[in-house]
């Protein structure tokens, strides 16, 4: 395709350079970009990626879209687009190039506050060990051009399946470029204030995105935020556990009870957890929804076996109770997809976790590291809990970070209950990351007994948690602090 007509729908700044060649394909990762490609540098949360602008020309770029043009140009060939906005501008020049992947592709989407993207994955490692070509964004990359990369590298002719994992408070971007055929929405807690509002705004904001789309929703009936949702899908599917299936610790921390249509305090006749259960609005029809696909009987010793329907039973590689929820979801939507029982039996039963969620790390002979992200209240609660049926002395790194992808108000840590920790065998608690000494008081306040430690920098926290012989460590990081926190305890 010509650069002039990839150029139409966006507005340029400034272009210096040719823009009657020809592109072969557009990339937001530079290690990926192929000879006469467009490169389009992001500046992410976590990298900017104007700091690769040259590695991608010297593999074969030859247009860069780009918000800040450097003061020296490598080559004579290559053209810059300068734009406001180049995340703005990624969507509109990809769906120029690649149409609407949804014209062409079962396509579904994957999203919520927590467990969205280990339900994702759990989707994807089925479809895969079933032989099935689809395309996933298995790294997490949710947001507009993380997705819009999944697509340009992973698209085949034959592929008619995409899973693709969506960031929340980034729905309303997204599907300015792809519309779901369907959407699994697992749950909604507070989470990341500054950056997606309350709940009911979000919300709202999702539900118009919805609207009008024909989009069937698999949705949890558990959830009354969730349930919201219903009146902007069709064929809806709903998914929940029993009332008696498994008892979970109900931490106390409750997002907003009031039903969505008339204001009135909902009626819960059993309650899992959080605004999690059996509930109804007495003053009019908004209650919990029958659900298909039901979780009946369920173990966590520490591995999570469950039952469904009464009928599909299976052992899986997933601890924590909260990842019940993940494994119903999944279960849900692979069923709808019509995939095999005993396909997804095994797939379900063989995932095992390779990217921050409950995933197990050997850091030392006699030690072992279960690392889980947390990011809100109910994920930070629910990783805490994981301690509980431990009994041997434990060991913790917490890792809080502020920056833009986490959310800089730190005050949903006064939210937490960290009186969880208070009946388990905890013989020290590591406090990091740039808000670590607010973490360490958060704690200190809960009166938890345990020895605390702050140590500011990830590297010297991880080394720190290395030398102590303890059986098990508990290492819970937020957004930003994942990666660099995994890469210190797989790093021998």
């Amino acid at each position: 395709m010509k650069l002039n007509d990839l150029l139409k729908y966006v507005k340029p700044l400034k272009i210096i350079g040719d823009t009657e060649k020809n592109i072969t394909g557009i990339n937001i990762d530079s290690r990926k970009i192929e000879e006469n490609q467009m490169f389009v540098a992001i500046k992410g949360t976590q990298t900017d990626g104007h700091k690769f602008i040259n590695k991608a020309i010297e593999l074969g770029a030859t247009a860069i879209l780009l918000e800040d043009i450097p003061e020296e140009l490598i080559s004579d060939n290559v053209t810059y687009i300068q734009v406001k906005s180049t995340e703005e501008s990624v969507g509109k020049v990809a769906t120029m190039f690649y149409g609407d992947p949804s014209r062409h592709l079962k396509l579904v989407g994957v999203t919520g506050t927590n467990g969205k993207t280990t339900t994702s994955n759990l989707i994807g490692h089925t479809l895969k060990e079933a032989g099935i070509n689809f395309i996933n964004n298995f790294e997490g990359a949710n947001m507009l051009d993380g997705i819009i990369s999944t697509f340009a590298i992973q698209s085949k002719n034959d592929t008619k399946l995409a899973v693709i994992e969506i960031d929340e408070g980034s729905i309303k971007k997204v599907m300015q470029y792809i519309t779901p055929t369907k959407f699994v929405i697992n749950n909604f807690f507070r989470d990341q204030i500054d950056r997606f509002g309350e709940i009911d705004t979000l919300i709202a904001t999702i539900g118009e995105q919805l609207e009008g789309k024909n989009i069937q929703l698999i949705l949890n009936s558990d959830d009354p935020f969730v349930t919201r949702l219903s009146k902007y899908g069709n064929n809806n599917i709903y998914f929940g556990i029993d009332k008696d299936a498994y008892s979970f610790t109900d931490y106390g921390i409750s997002e907003s009870k009031f039903c969505p249509s008339c204001g009135t305090e909902l009626t819960y006749d059993h309650v899992h957890y959080s605004q999690l259960g059996y509930y109804h609005c007495e003053n009019c029809d908004f209650k919990h929804q029958e659900t298909k696909y039901t979780v009946t009987k369920a173990k966590v010793e520490p591995f999570i076996e469950l039952s469904i329907n009464n009928e599909d039973s299976f052992s899986t590689r997933l601890a924590g109770d909260y990842n019940i929820y993940n494994l119903l979801a999944a279960y849900s939507l692979l069923k709808e997809l019509n995939l095999d029982n005993d396909l997804i039996k095994n797939g379900l039963g063989s995932y095992t976790p390779k990217n921050g969620r409950m995933q197990s790390i050997r850091i030392s002979e006699s030690s072992m590291a279960l690392l889980n992200l947390a990011k809100n209240p109910a994920g930070l609660n629910a990783s805490l809990a994981i301690g509980n049926p431990i009994k041997e002395q434990i060991n913790y790194l917490l890792v809080l970070n502020d920056n833009g992808a986490d959310g800089i108000d730190i005050s949903w840590i006064w939210d937490t209950d960290f009186n969880i920790m208070k009946n388990q065998n905890i013989k020290n608690i590591i406090c990091s990351g740039k808000r670590a000494e607010e973490l360490a008081l958060r704690i200190k306040y809960s009166d938890v007994n345990a020895n605390v430690v702050v140590r500011k920098e990830i590297k010297d926290a991880v080394k720190q948690l290395k030398n102590y012989q303890e059986k098990y460590a508990l290492v819970i990081p937020n957004y930003t602090a994942l990666i660099a926190t995994q890469k210190e305890l797989e790093n021998n």
